[in-house]
């Protein structure tokens, strides 16, 4: 069965029960003292890029002057800007991919505002709008959940094209920043892969599952009504399927879900399966399965319910827009045929 309900949500989020209230002054002074001590140290991926010969510069304006738009960073050589990533070698590559995954991270906090917060005192951290962001608690609340690693991590969609295009292509700041404009919205970044690339399980975010579970339970709070949105990627879709089957209110809390190339890892999104024939992709299945066994299980209400609010942009050499017919969910083409690629192409769909 579902670990426990975590413990009562740190005060840092960006959601907080209605019956909290808090003085203007000493609140902003508590964000900033948050602020302060997670700001990342931006040195620390400039400097493990700059080892590597990289560096990330921002893009040019139509009339050729260095734009202040983070979205249009791209990784290039120091010796020669104009020269983007070389392959050296999956070791050099994975360095590189690495360290771009942290600079993006880092970008979370220093383009887009938001604070790196715990999610738990020993459990992951996560990246939220500032609480002095929305004081109205009506603004809507967007989670942005990335897909497997290595390719997905918190603050990136799709770390090859961190590496080979810009920020705004493989990283959230892009939708960070469409959230805030487009709706106002506050912002939470998931890290559901916080275990696996420490190496170790952090409690209450063993996996994906569970991780996604314990950030709704601190982020979203039962007295208030905002809208809450999922924008997720590839098999963060999966997380959120297990999210509908064991927190049953967020069915009625959670108006609109969207998967760019959503999917499971074997089986489907809202039954996953174990496979017979590749035994590495068994073992980590099994090891979630003993974590979220309800990933596993047909669940009709939950099904019903995601299929209801749920829409998949898949990759697919169609028009952007186009249905496309024999999926889980309702799904159109995301306008790119590549899966990494699907978060970006999916912003500029005809809804």
């Amino acid at each position: 069965e579902p670990s426990p309900p975590p413990p009562p949500p740190p005060e840092d989020y960006a959601d907080e029960s209605e019956d909290e209230v808090d003085e203007p002054e000493p609140k902003r002074a508590r964000d900033d003292a948050i602020r302060a001590e997670t700001a990342p140290r931006r040195a620390d991926a400039s400097q493990l890029l700059a080892a590597k010969g990289y560096a990330y510069v921002r893009g040019r304006t139509a009339d050729g002057e260095p734009s202040d738009d983070a979205r249009t960073e791209r990784l290039a050589q120091i010796a020669d800007e104009t020269q983007g990533f070389q392959w050296k070698g999956q070791e050099d590559y994975d360095a590189v991919a690495e360290a771009c995954a942290l600079y993006c991270r880092e970008r979370l906090v220093v383009s887009c505002g938001l604070m790196e917060v715990p999610l738990r005192d020993d459990g992951a951290r996560i990246w939220a709008s500032p609480r002095d962001y929305d004081d109205t608690k009506t603004a809507p609340l967007v989670f942005l959940v990335c897909g497997s690693a290595p390719g997905g991590s918190a603050g990136v969609w799709g770390r090859s094209l961190c590496v080979n295009a810009t920020l705004g292509e493989g990283g959230m700041i892009d939708y960070v920043a469409r959230a805030r404009e487009a709706l106002g919205a506050n912002v939470v970044v998931a890290d559901p892969n916080c275990s696996e690339e420490a190496g170790d399980d952090v409690p209450g975010s063993e996996c994906a599952h569970l991780h996604l579970a314990s950030l709704y339970a601190a982020a979203v709070a039962p007295r208030e009504r905002r809208p809450v949105l999922f924008v997720a990627h590839s098999y963060g879709a999966s997380a959120v399927a297990h999210l509908f089957k064991v927190v049953p209110e967020c069915r009625a809390r959670v108006c609109a879900v969207a998967f760019t190339d959503g999917c499971a890892l074997h089986g489907d999104i809202l039954e996953e399966a174990v496979p017979t024939h590749d035994a590495r992709l068994a073992a980590k299945l099994e090891a979630i399965r003993a974590l979220a066994p309800a990933a596993f299980k047909a669940d009709a209400a939950a099904a019903a319910a995601l299929r209801a609010v749920a829409r998949n942009f898949v990759a697919s050499e169609l028009p952007s827009g186009t249905p496309v017919a024999g999926r889980e969910f309702d799904a159109v083409s995301a306008g790119h045929a590549s899966h990494p690629a699907t978060t970006h192409a999916a912003s500029s769909t005809p809804s």
